[in-house]
């Protein structure tokens, strides 16, 4: 079955089973034993894994005790982007917390680029700084701590990016779940995940009778960068993400209180991939990411001003990317195994988000570019089967830096490089997978659905699997031969409808769907895909369906 936006269906089981039954099988959760069961279904501070288990974790916490011992400088070295400022802001709050003398330090996207850089070493040198502990990066930076070292400057990376052949030497520890020689049984914490790690081992030692206490009081962060940099909401990570999202309200951060006020939803892991994240992300793309962890670290009293200003970065992110990806999707060759845009024009905050609007809209890899005199930046990103980051490896020749995760990568090239690099790593696309040509998005479907099926307990039901994300996504079920007994535009901009059923039970949203309205107000009945969530309305609940796609 095809849909009107173009989706294809694939309806995972069609079974008489309960609705448990399906869930889990189709998660592959009946496979499961009753431990890891208890784990998906009922996380826990105890599922969360001994620190210790990261190769140099015990020499790195060593040395951490060593320089509060001895009062030394130390440096929180971070990245612009969510994930980045979370991990910082968690470190910096908790070292200042056991009496580190403890700063931080962000690159700027446009002036400074990803990672650690040899001129900030001289900046923190001449502060006399002792030891940098990097947060969301510093696995490439391979010269940068060379150069340290050089400077009579310890370098500790926590980090979970790629791990390349030449790691970084003369160095503490290297603190990532993806290093080979690492026994961590988790690899896909987020960079804000290990910086948790950090803090849990150092609690360890410092609070040995009161550890569980202190350290849940730092995993609004790292659930905040886990969720924002799209990390799969399984195992441990959904420990991390369960653990603060079942208490939202309490975070210890101002900031954070704030943003979630009058929005909060308990265990909705949405309010931080709609409503928090491009906030604080939009200070990185678009000015300066320390106005982000200044929301962060502030307190009520400065918090007002900080918000506005967020407010207004994330509104010209909005209306900038917009004008961006019209113009992308316009101009790109479609018939490219990889999408290729750039532009002198576009914001550099904003190459990202294009790269992934690409990629949805065509199921290809894309990569926007920002031309910066004799160099081009640019963002990658790719469908689940492909990993971007692989294919950057085997063009390294052509970069001056490079980095990134499966789905979403980054590198610097001079321009004269560029033409050489496309053909290059489009024949790599090619050897690797095949002709790769536009395909459709498909829609995974729980199972069919009567109306009639939905209920309080068959909403009991999908609640239990929550958090949703990557690698838990949200059920989609197909309710066939919906019959509509009217069908109204819902807001004054005629984008969107909203249907109503026969039994007038449910509010059933259909967001994007205006442009149909004339398509479908005729029609009998067609089958709409939902998800299903909850609102409240003057303090009564009711259940809502949004509409992802619908069939004729």
């Amino acid at each position: 079955m095809q849909t009107l936006r173009g989706n294809i269906l694939e309806i995972v089981r069609e079974s008489n089973e309960p609705l448990m039954v399906k869930l889990l099988a189709n998660r592959w959760l009946d496979t499961l034993d009753e431990t890891s069961k208890e784990e998906f279904f009922h996380p826990s501070f105890k599922h969360l894994h001994d620190p210790f288990l990261l190769n140099g974790m015990d020499v790195a916490v060593e040395r951490i005790l060593k320089a509060r011992e001895n009062k030394e400088r130390v440096v929180i070295f971070g990245d612009y982007d969510v994930d980045g400022v979370s991990s910082t802001a968690l470190l910096v709050r908790f070292f200042a917390s056991i009496g580190i003398q403890v700063s931080y330090r962000l690159p700027h996207r446009v002036h400074d680029g990803y990672g650690l850089k040899k001129h900030f070493i001289d900046e923190l040198a001449e502060k006399d700084v002792k030891l940098i502990i990097t947060v969301d990066c510093g696995t490439r930076d391979v010269e940068a701590i060379k150069y340290a070292y050089s400077k009579g400057i310890e370098v500790i990376v926590s980090d979970h990016h790629a791990v390349p052949e030449e790691i970084p030497e003369n160095i503490i520890a290297i603190l990532n779940p993806k290093i080979k020689e690492s026994n961590y049984p988790f690899s896909s914490l987020s960079g804000s995940g290990v910086a948790l790690k950090v803090a849990s081992a150092i609690a360890m030692r410092v609070y040995p009778e009161t550890y569980e206490k202190v350290i849940l009081e730092y995993v609004d962060f790292a659930c905040l960068g886990t969720i924002a940099d799209c990390m799969p909401l399984i195992g441990e990570n959904r420990t991390i993400a369960y653990l603060w999202l079942q208490r939202l309200e309490k975070s210890n951060s101002s900031g954070l209180r704030k943003l979630i006020e009058g929005k909060y939803k308990d265990m909705d892991a949405d309010i931080v991939g709609f409503h928090i994240g491009p906030r604080i992300n939009a200070a990185g793309r678009m000015d300066s990411p320390y106005k982000a962890l200044s929301l962060l670290l502030a307190g009520e009293d400065k918090l007002d001003p900080i918000l506005a200003e967020l407010e207004d970065l994330n509104t010209k992110r909005k209306t900038t990317t917009e004008h961006f990806v019209k113009h992308a999707l316009e101009v790109v060759d479609r018939d490219r195994g990889i999408l290729f845009y750039d532009s002198t024009e576009i914001e550099h905050g904003i190459i990202g988000l294009i790269a992934g609007r690409l990629t949805e809209a065509f199921g290809k890899p894309a990569i926007a570019l920002k031309r910066e005199g004799d160099k081009l930046v640019a963002s990658c990103r790719s469908p689940e089967h492909i990993s971007i980051v692989e294919l950057l490896e085997e063009c390294r020749e052509y970069f001056v830096a490079f980095g990134g995760h499966r789905q979403a990568a980054g590198f610097t090239i001079l321009a004269e490089n560029f033409e050489v690099f496309k053909e290059t790593i489009e024949r790599k696309l090619k050897e690797k997978h095949g002709i790769i040509s536009t395909k459709p998005k498909t829609l995974r479907i729980e199972t069919n659905l009567d109306l009639t099926e939905i209920n309080p307990d068959f909403f009991k039901t999908l609640q239990i699997f929550k958090p949703f994300g990557i690698g838990n996504p949200k059920p989609l079920f197909l309710i066939q031969d919906f019959i509509p007994v009217s069908i109204e535009y819902l807001g004054k901009d005629g984008k969107h409808l909203k249907f109503l059923d026969k039994w007038q039970k449910f509010n059933i949203n259909a967001f994007g769907f205006g442009e149909y309205y004339e398509e479908l107000k005729n029609r009998e009945k067609f089958s709409i895909i939902v998800e299903i969530s909850e609102e409240v309305w003057m303090g009564r609940k009711k259940i809502v369906l949004n509409v992802r796609d619908i069939v004729l």
